[in-house]
């Protein structure tokens, strides 16, 4: 893919707003501007494109629970009527990363879609790409949810300690099993069904952190 540019995000902004409420365009640039801010510190080289999956993240997520099974239809996407009753809110970006690459195949390359893809759930695995999509949504400087702003004031206290890129590394891991945590105890908490690939993704990072401290005995 080409180079994004300033220009092209200027204009993917304008682009994105018919498929936002203005509610969720205001959290959408927020995201950018925290996509921008943690790529600055962990992907340097690949910031416009992160702010650009940032732009795309929620472009489904105004649509009904039927939308959205019927873009899951279109795209033979895996979803059953049993997921929009118990797990609406993990429908948007399934479906926000099919539309992304298809009305904005000029921005979505395979990166940006898996970066709007896993914004919601997480998965083992995770690329340093995917998980800033998703703390930039945790965390962005709107979210007033008690849970992001501990985040967020954690991350950033952190960071301004962290001396050298190893210990940067290590709290984004840190800070990503945490978010896991909080989002797991809060869905126990409503008697939520949680999603496999949250606590896959969980564990996921608090095996790299296991085997970080291992390496440092």
């Amino acid at each position: 893919m080409t180079e994004i540019t300033e220009k092209m995000l200027a204009e993917l902004r304008e682009r994105v707003k018919p498929y936002l409420t203005d509610k969720r365009y205001l959290h959408t640039l927020a995201v950018e501007e925290e996509a921008a801010a943690l790529g600055s510190v962990y992907l340097p080289s690949d910031t416009n494109r992160l702010r650009a999956a940032a732009l795309l993240h929620d472009i489904t997520k105004k649509l009904t629970a039927d939308e959205q099974l019927r873009i899951c239809e279109e795209f033979h996407i895996p979803a059953t009527a049993a997921d929009a009753v118990f797990s609406p809110k993990l429908f948007h970006a399934k479906t926000a990363a099919a539309i992304a690459a298809r009305d904005f195949s000029d921005f979505a390359d395979a990166q940006v879609v898996s970066g709007v893809r896993w914004h919601t759930t997480g998965r083992a695995g995770m690329t340093d790409f995917e998980a800033i999509i998703y703390l930039a949504d945790y965390i962005e400087k709107t979210r007033t949810f008690e849970d992001c702003v501990k985040l967020r004031e954690y991350f950033y206290g952190a960071l301004a300690a962290a001396q050298d890129d190893e210990a940067k590394r290590e709290l984004l891991w840190r800070t990503m099993a945490l978010s896991f945590d909080m989002t797991i105890k809060s869905l126990m908490s409503e008697s939520s069904l949680i999603d496999r690939d949250t606590v896959e993704a969980r564990n996921y990072y608090l095996m790299k952190l296991g085997t970080a401290a291992r390496r440092e005995k």
